[in-house]
This record gives C-alpha cells, structure tokens and sequence, in this order.
C-alpha cells in the first residue's frame, strides 16, 4: 500500500469510528423550546415521535407527557414504540420535559407543601403554577405543532409522581391517564393520600400507580394508604390499578414500571 493511499484508509477508519461512537442524530426526535409567560422562563422540551408519522400524514397521535424528561424520556419512549409494535397499544407522542434541580422542587410541589419538608423556613410548592403552564401553554404548543388528538396521559417519578397525583385532584379532566412511580405521597403527614378520598372525578380517568419492592418505609408505608384510599373511596368513574414491582428501587421502578402502565391503561380502555 503507497503513503498516500494508508492515510487515505487511515483517515476512512477514523471517520467510521467516530460515526460508531457518535452515531448520528434520531430523526424521531425533536428538541423545542416553549416560552412561557406564566413561569417567567422557558422550557425545553424533547419530543419523541412514533416510527410512522413521516409516512401517516394524516393519522392523528394520543400524546404522553413525562416529567423529568432528561432522565424518563429515552425510556419511555422505548416501551411505547416497542409495545405499538407488538400492537398492544397504538403509537403515541412522547413528550419529555426536563427539569433542574431547583425548578424541579418548585413544580412539582403543591403549593401547600414547603420544598423542603424538613425546614419551616423552605418556601412553598408552585405546582398550580406549573400545572396551570402545562394547560395554558405547553399543551397548547404540542397541539399546534403535532397532529395530537385529545386523549392526554401525564407520567412523573417520585416528586414527579406526587405531582401526578396532584393534578388528578386539582385538574381532573386535563389527562386521560396518569401514571405516577414511586410517588412521594408520605409528604406532609401523607395529605394527598387523604385528599384522595375526596378527589372529584368527572369523566373516565385512569390512575396506575407502582412501587418497588425495594424501597424505604416511608415510602411504603404512605403507598399502601393510598391503595387503601383507593379501595374504599375511589370515584366511580376513576379506574386504577397498582402494582409492587419485584426487585426495583427508586432510581428503577419508572422504567420497569412504564410498560405496565401503559399496557393496562390502553388495554382496560378498550
């Protein structure tokens, strides 16, 4: 092999290990940026969309909001895609709403609940305010944009779970299905679990709620309250399910957990 000809193959040889390493970006995948007047910010949002919208131009999607979108988009989007595969539940929107630290504690705490349960000088939740920007602003933004149909779903994870369960009794009739994992429902003397018992649900509304069997006490002890709420005192037009996951956590439970929800949730709707 000439001089010439080895820098050409060893040049061919990084370009391929560098598209290997960094493969190239997913054309399902769309990154967008929502201002918003009733936070005072924008949001990022990260958009996964189904394997056939390029190629069903008209076919219309149910839109699956996650909260934590840096950590619960990938995977959600994962299960969802694989499961409409299997035909077990038609292909939806996902769409991920990543957080920092600090407005993640703000949003997802309801406003009668410090931040920090633990200093009496924490300030309080802004959750009506984030709940009003996902109803207001957000979702309007996805809807303009996406061929979207009215069927809305919402998942969080831990302080995003707890926000789950607080739109259901703040916000009804918003989603169709909300599935909140390992939901920090012990905050504040459990008050959530017991304003469940008089939670007013209007239409058809579905609630999966899980928790792994590894997690702590507290956790636990606050998620079993809540099922039993539940068995006694759940609206009859709210359908639930809850389940223990085997040999999860709290850093695992909401990606073992997310199949099952939505296989129940679309399964029971039909």
């Amino acid at each position: 092999m000439s001089f010439v000809a080895g820098v050409v193959a060893a040049a061919l040889g990084f370009v391929i290990a560098q598209r290997q390493a960094q493969p190239p970006p997913d054309p399902h995948v769309v990154e967008a940026v929502v201002p918003s007047k009733i936070l005072g910010l924008s949001r990022d949002v990260i958009v996964s969309l189904p394997d056939d919208y390029q190629r069903e131009a008209t076919r219309r999607y149910s839109v699956l909001y996650v909260l934590d979108g840096s950590s619960h988009t990938d995977h959600t989007a994962e299960s969802a895609r694989l499961l409409a595969r299997l035909g077990v539940i038609p292909d939806v929107i996902v769409v991920g709403l990543p957080s920092s630290d600090e407005n993640r504690s703000l949003d997802y705490t309801p406003p009668y609940m410090r931040i920090d349960a633990d200093s009496k000088n924490s300030p309080a939740g802004q959750a009506d305010r984030f709940l009003r920007f996902l109803e207001s602003e957000l979702i309007p933004f996805v809807d303009q944009r996406y061929r979207t149909t009215s069927t809305r779903m919402l998942a969080g994870s831990s302080r995003g779970g707890l926000f789950v369960v607080y739109s259901l009794l703040e916000k009804p009739d918003l989603f169709r299905a909300r599935f909140a994992f390992s939901p920090a429902l012990w905050r504040d003397d459990q008050r959530v679990v017991k304003e469940l018992a008089q939670a007013r649900v209007n239409g058809p509304t579905f609630l999966y709620l899980s928790l792994g069997d590894a997690e702590n006490p507290k956790m636990t002890a606050a998620f079993r309250n809540a099922v039993a709420t539940l068995r006694t005192s759940a609206p009859a037009a709210l359908r639930w399910r809850v389940d223990i996951t085997r040999g999860a956590n709290h850093g695992n439970n909401a990606a073992l957990s997310t199949p099952v929800a939505l296989y129940a949730y679309y399964q029971g709707s039909r």
